[in-house]
């Protein structure tokens, strides 16, 4: 067993523990020292943001005061005082007419936020509970209420506004938790994997039980199939890199020609979000049916075909066959091959990388490929170490789920 133990050691052991020492540094390409900084990489909140929307201004009997009271928006203006409960308070003031907006610690912050729903925001008239609301609502982004250092002061600034407001958090800080970038990538990472696998079982065991039956040119066949799985990835992608391209792509080229598209508006697979993600989904997928197949097929010839014929003779129909002898007889072998398949998919960085490199604008950006690009390309090999150890604990989770199935099986 040395052999397997020095492999496990040098191949596994090392890289793991030190994907761990990394991501516990502030390791950087081109420093010589490099310090511990604990779980700062995986999570730092160095400040929060109170945003609100949608501020409730005043609430009317009927329609046509509500909307009188929005035609005097341009002789109201902005006026702070003395808060009684400390702080400052922000009005809205014209003749005859005084509106209690909202209170913050500093006099200068409340004037601001004041003059920003006053002057930026559009004003609507809405129904609620049989009155008439004029509501103050920012379309481009949410109105920032302030900065704070903890929680704790934002939870307690929320409490001071007087307006109704949708709110929430904003959370900054140089952890990979706080990269909105990673979130996508962690998004992409499951939708890429759940995404894939339930296309090659929808496409895996078809035909799995068609290369069970007994037909001219089935060895044959079965050879085809297994070709996708056994080229190399670095091969096969470049292929489909061409296949989709933006200008020389095949299937454009066909459509074209076919009058289905004009040269002025072809298809841009790896240039638009939503055909992006599917064709990198198509690629995995093409590439990954035929495990599935192989692996259920292997299930199939092991099931007797006394059991089947018997069925058969008893009435059962085809579907009543798969349904209660094939499935439950192959359940256990196809858990083990979908197994494999998400460990396969959900660590896949090759296929991604040499499609779409994570683009366009990251909607591609899966975590493999972010880690790579964070601790390689950009040379922050801290940050890098701790977003590809955050696909440790999920799949282990997914794992560990996977395999109490099969021992329930058993």
């Amino acid at each position: 067993m040395l052999p397997a133990a020095l492999y496990l050691a040098l191949f596994i052991a090392y890289p793991f523990g030190m994907s761990i020492y990394l991501s516990l540094s502030d390791a950087q390409a081109g420093n010589q020292k490099w310090s511990y900084i604990g779980t700062a990489n995986y999570s730092k909140v160095q400040s929060y943001d109170l945003l609100a929307n949608d501020f409730v201004l005043g609430r009317f009997p009927s329609e046509a005061a509500a909307r009188a009271f929005v035609s005097e928006r341009p002789l109201l203006k902005v006026t702070t005082f003395p808060a009684p409960g400390g702080g400052h308070r922000a009005t809205l003031t014209a003749p005859g007419r005084s509106i209690a907006l909202l209170d913050m610690e500093k006099e200068e912050d409340a004037t601001f936020a004041a003059s920003t729903i006053l002057q930026d925001t559009s004003w609507t008239v809405r129904q609620a509970g049989g009155k008439a609301e004029v509501v103050a609502h920012e379309k481009e982004s949410a109105v920032t209420l302030g900065t704070f250092t903890t929680r704790k002061a934002v939870d307690l600034a929320a409490t001071k506004l007087l307006v109704p407001a949708a709110t929430r958090v904003d959370i900054h800080g140089t952890g990979v938790l706080q990269d909105p970038n990673f979130l996508l990538a962690l998004k992409n990472t499951f939708k890429y994997t759940f995404g894939t696998e339930i296309l090659k079982l929808l496409i895996g065991v078809p035909c799995a039980l068609l290369l069970n039956r007994k037909f001219g040119g089935r060895r044959l066949l079965r050879g085809l199939v297994v070709i996708p799985w056994v080229i190399p990835i670095a091969i096969s992608a470049q292929a489909w890199l061409w296949i989709l391209d933006s200008t020389y792509s095949v299937i454009n080229w066909c459509l074209v020609h076919w009058g289905v598209l004009t040269p002025q508006h072809i298809i841009n697979f790896r240039g638009d979000k939503d055909l992006a993600m599917l064709s990198v989904i198509a690629v995995n997928v093409w590439r990954g049916f035929p495990f599935t197949t192989i692996i259920i097929l292997a299930g199939l010839t092991a099931i007797p075909d006394e059991i089947l014929e018997r069925a058969r003779l008893e009435g059962a129909s085809a579907f009543q066959r798969f349904v209660h002898i094939i499935s439950p007889m192959v359940r256990p072998i196809l858990m083990v091959s979908l197994l494999f398949s998400v460990i396969f998919s959900f660590t896949d960085f090759n296929t991604i990388w040499i499609i779409t490199k994570g683009g366009p604008f990251d909607q591609t950006q899966v975590l493999a490929t972010y880690a790579y690009q964070l601790g390689v390309n950009a040379g922050y090999l801290g940050k890098g170490a701790a977003t590809s150890l955050f696909m440790f604990p999920i799949m282990a989770v997914m794992v560990f789920f996977m395999l109490q199935f099969l021992r329930r099986e058993a």
